[in-house]
């Protein structure tokens, strides 16, 4: 069996859920190199991937097969269809906090950040308001407080600081990879001098 990708003998063949043959790590660059999010394209009919088969003796022990083995397992946990556990998505957290980290720096997601600034205000306002006022607890005092608990406040206020804060940054970090361009492109256009 030849794989279609890498054109030679297929090592450590996968079967395709279209029927197609590959070998598994060839398929596993392409996904890796491609978005995660989503399943592969089959190289030859387009067809989504879904379920990975692999067709090569699983009795081998040599760390390579085990290794295929892992990735062909993650694979399908992922795109077959079939539940996965908590452990599996705490697993990729990292990789999505990096995809939300990237698409923060954009200016859709400095809409996204501004809206939900103004979301977090919303709540605050709405538990501000209608939270009891709290009794005074000491049996001296027959003075009510009027004011919700000051710990409620300080935790929207540091909320909303540090959203500030981070739009703060990604404003400032937008326009310096904006202005860069301009910037070496004004130092790297040479002074014509008359030399006439």
């Amino acid at each position: 069996m030849h794989c279609p990708v890498c054109l030679q003998m297929a090592s450590f063949p996968v079967q395709t859920n279209c029927g197609h043959v590959f070998c598994a790590p060839c398929l596993m660059t392409y996904w890796r190199h491609g978005s995660w999010l989503d399943a592969i394209s089959c190289p030859l009919c387009r067809q989504k991937v879904s379920l990975l088969c692999p067709l090569f003796n699983d009795s081998r022990s040599d760390q390579q097969s085990e290794i295929v083995l892992g990735e062909i397992t993650d694979y399908n946990k992922r795109y077959s269809g079939a539940p996965r556990g908590i452990t599996d998505y705490l697993c990729d957290a990292p990789f999505l906090l990096l995809l939300l980290a990237r698409g923060l720096g954009t200016r859709r997601g400095l809409v996204w950040m501004f809206l939900f600034r103004v979301a977090l205000c919303c709540v605050g306002t709405v538990v501000s308001i209608s939270s009891p006022t709290l009794e005074n607890l000491s049996s001296s005092s027959t003075h009510r407080e009027s004011h919700p608990h000051p710990s409620l406040w300080g935790l929207l206020g540091l909320l909303d600081d540090l959203v500030v804060v981070i739009l703060l940054l990604i404003c400032v970090i937008n326009v310096n990879q904006q202005m860069a361009p301009e910037m070496e492109g004004a130092g790297g256009i040479p002074l014509q001098t008359d030399a006439a």
